[in-house]
């Protein structure tokens, strides 16, 4: 596959993508996906909170001092305020007995999440009260408040959209609004596919419904005319910036990196211009090269670092997977062509863009070298040196209602010269049953961290169902895609 009409040629588009990012902030062990400084306040997520108990409860004592106890949380919330930057708290305040439920409900109404904190037994009714609110719950419960926790099971069988986080860090109160900042977030976000033509008008009109989320499309006229405009001083600043900062520059002339560094420009331009926060393109299906423009490559990791998106081959599923994490977690992920080796039980990703700061917005950025395009050995790529040592998970939103999604080990970033520019070896447990049960194309996208959790969060409060690579069996799950041809 190194000849110019590559199989990315011929790749089908049919995915979507999300905005409302910024500036991805907070510390890192504490991940919290937030919005510029400047957010307007139309685009905070509107967080509902609530406090939950009653005065003579048995547990976690006979008397409990309620109002000492929403003092405690207050105090915590204030700790970690940076990592709600972007929320707006909707505060409903105590409701200690049945009847002041119905003015809490009043004031939640139309809030993106509820964030229940569990204070006491005997408030279970509430609970339910407020679940028929039809918003997403998260109940948050320290140990020994009371065994509301184990309802939240059988209500989840019923349909319910509710979650429990029950522990004892009052950290994980910035992790319990998680899935209501990617709900609002992909419902303000919008994309831009660029292509030779139009994405597919059924899938932009699923994902438009189920998360809000508007699929742009854009045209080679357009992108030529944006590339033609680009500030030539702007892209000369990038492009010392990509030299600089590189271990070294192997294939590329100082030309070509411009080139890329000018439609990194371009594609600035366009996300302004159309108030989008994510790209993908259809690069080499486009012929760039041959009309004398610049690969994206480069500008896509430029945005990949800042919690946007760039992503390749027009690939709307991959860029609708990765804002969801990114929403979600604060980290970017890295779109990859999978390959496998059984003898170390390992899936070796490859890709020719790969972002320098995986592992988050505020961490060093991974050394790397400027190459050109493997394929077609055309253009400025780089290729990266990842982190090792670290939980992997990888991921691909299928349709709008299926998550496929596993977890590893990053063990080895090879420099070798086969496959794509950049690639990570992925350790996992099972092996066999991921070759058994691939479906959906080639690309998956991998996530530094096991985010198991936030996703089945997440998944549970917007009905997509959570299939385990190389857990489960998918043969038999409807929706899924078998077609018997190499396509990303």
């Amino acid at each position: 596959m190194n000849s110019h009409c590559s199989r990315r040629c011929f790749i089908r588009a049919t995915s979507a993508g999300l905005i409302g990012l910024g500036a991805l902030a907070a510390g890192l062990h504490r991940i919290s996906c937030v919005a510029n400084a400047a957010v307007a306040p139309g685009q905070k997520v509107k967080v509902g909170k609530v406090y939950l108990g009653n005065p003579h409860p048995g547990w976690p004592s006979f008397a409990v001092d309620l109002e000492a106890e929403v003092r405690k949380f207050e105090e915590q919330f204030g700790r970690l305020g940076s990592q709600f930057a972007d929320v707006e708290f909707v505060d409903a305040g105590l409701v200690s007995a049945d009847q002041q439920l119905g003015a809490a409900k009043e004031k939640l109404k139309d809030v993106d999440g509820i964030l229940a904190i569990h204070l006491t037994l005997g408030t279970g009714q509430r609970i339910k009260g407020l679940l028929e609110l039809n918003r997403p719950i998260m109940m948050f419960t320290l140990p020994y408040s009371g065994h509301e926790w184990h309802i939240v099971a059988a209500l989840q069988r019923e349909g319910k959209p509710i979650e429990v986080l029950p522990s004892s860090d009052y950290a994980d109160l910035a992790v319990a609004v998680r899935p209501f900042r990617a709900i609002r977030r992909l419902r303000d976000t919008r994309i831009l596919h660029v292509s030779q033509g139009p994405a597919d008008a059924g899938y932009v009109k699923a994902v438009k419904e189920k998360f809000g989320t508007e699929i742009i499309s854009i045209l080679l006229p357009e992108l030529e005319q944006a590339y033609a405009s680009a500030n030539m001083e702007e892209a000369r600043a990038d492009a010392e910036r990509w030299v600089k900062e590189a271990e070294k520059v192997v294939e590329p002339s100082r030309e070509e990196i411009l080139k890329s560094s000018r439609m990194y420009v371009a594609m600035k331009n366009l996300l302004a211009k159309h108030g989008a926060v994510a790209i993908t393109m259809n690069c080499l299906g486009m012929g760039l090269m041959d009309r004398n423009m610049g690969y994206p490559c480069l500008g896509f990791v430029r945005f990949n670092n800042e919690g946007r998106a760039g992503v390749c081959e027009a690939d709307l599923k991959s860029t609708m997977t990765q804002l969801i994490f990114t929403y979600l977690v604060g980290k970017t992920g890295f779109v990859t062509d999978p390959v496998f080796d059984i003898a170390t039980s390992s899936i070796i990703h490859a890709h020719c863009v790969a972002a320098t700061q995986m592992l988050g917005p505020d961490t060093p950025p991974s050394p790397y070298v400027i190459r050109s395009h493997l394929e077609d050995n055309r253009g400025a790529s780089l290729q990266v040196r990842l982190p090792v040592g670290h939980p992997v998970c990888m991921a691909r939103l299928i349709g709008t209602d299926l998550m496929l999604f596993s977890t590893g080990t990053a063990v080895d970033s090879p420099f070798v010269e086969r496959a794509c520019r950049t690639k990570l070896t992925m350790r996992v447990e099972n092996i066999d049953k991921f070759v058994e049960n691939w479906s959906c194309g080639l690309h998956r996208v991998v996530f530094y961290g096991d985010h198991t959790r936030d996703l089945r969060r997440f998944c549970r409060f917007t009905n997509i169902k959570l299939l385990r690579e190389g857990v489960d069996d998918l043969h038999n799950v409807p929706g899924l895609e078998w077609e018997s041809y190499v396509h990303a």
